[in-house]
């Protein structure tokens, strides 16, 4: 749900308990998603969780910290403005849960406790494991991301394309092998596609593959990249596509699924 109507979801404007909030941002920046701070977007927004008592909030003792997802201005000023028959509110929300669903499923791997309580609701954390971020960095090297072939450039009309899509997300974008974000490189249509006949009728769709590209700093042990490649990639994945573009998955039987992008 973003920055709007947080009151009434079990967050408030407290204060979040500083050692836990240092892992959390410590966490996120390992991902190489942004921080929120005070709630200036885009990036993930920290908050002190209201307790359940009469307000129906949540176990504040157990989850300590709410995250919310606050997308780019300009799509959220565009939702809180938008009457009910406007795309705007359903893409700002549809980006928020995607991305607070990764922040659950990813951030146990990182030794924090995080769970969402409902299909709509915020993503709650806890202390989890003190230990697991030490545990889960020894012995690993840092986690790559995708880069291009050598001398292999993306159409420049759909790279533009996921520009705009990531930005009015409020992703980072990946500007080069060490930067963390949204990142993408060439790529022919998958085989067995509609873009592959496309492709042998000489009328291919221009398309690119999309990963996201964690910190260098991430460790890459199998379960941290894992945990950050799989819920990365479904979350920017939808991103993009109620943003505007078009997706598709590719399952090669030898390697991790791709996303692949074109422009509409």
């Amino acid at each position: 749900m973003g920055v709007h109507g947080v009151a009434a979801t079990g967050a408030r404007e407290g204060r979040v308990d500083p050692l836990l909030a240092d892992r959390v941002v410590e966490a996120l920046l390992l991902v190489g998603l942004p921080v929120a701070h005070g709630g200036h977007g885009p990036g993930v927004h920290l908050l002190a969780t209201e307790g359940a008592g009469d307000s129906g909030g949540f176990d504040a003792d157990r989850w300590p910290v709410t995250l919310r997802w606050i997308c780019s201005p300009r799509l959220e000023g565009a939702a809180a403005a938008s009457d009910a028959r406007s795309p705007w509110p359903r893409t700002r929300q549809v980006v928020a849960d995607s991305m607070e669903t990764a922040l659950a499923e990813l951030l146990p791997a990182l030794g924090l406790h995080a769970t969402r309580a409902t299909a709509d609701g915020p993503t709650l954390v806890g202390p989890g494991d003190h230990d697991a971020p030490a545990r889960a960095a020894a012995g690993g090297s840092p986690a790559g991301g995708a880069t291009a072939a050598a001398g292999a450039e993306a159409d420049p009309s759909v790279g533009a394309a996921v520009r705009r899509g990531a930005a009015l997300a409020g992703l980072p974008l990946a500007r080069g092998p060490r930067t963390a974000g949204v990142a993408y490189a060439p790529c022919g249509p998958a085989a067995d596609t509609a873009d592959a006949a496309e492709a042998a009728d000489g009328q291919a769709t221009a398309v690119v593959d999309v990963t996201w590209q964690p910190s260098p700093h991430l460790p890459g042990t199998p379960l941290v990249a894992t945990a950050v490649r799989e819920a990365m990639h479904h979350a920017v994945g939808t991103a993009l596509a109620v943003c505007g573009l078009r997706t598709s998955w590719h399952r090669p039987a030898d390697s991790a699924p791709h996303l692949h992008v074109a422009d509409h």
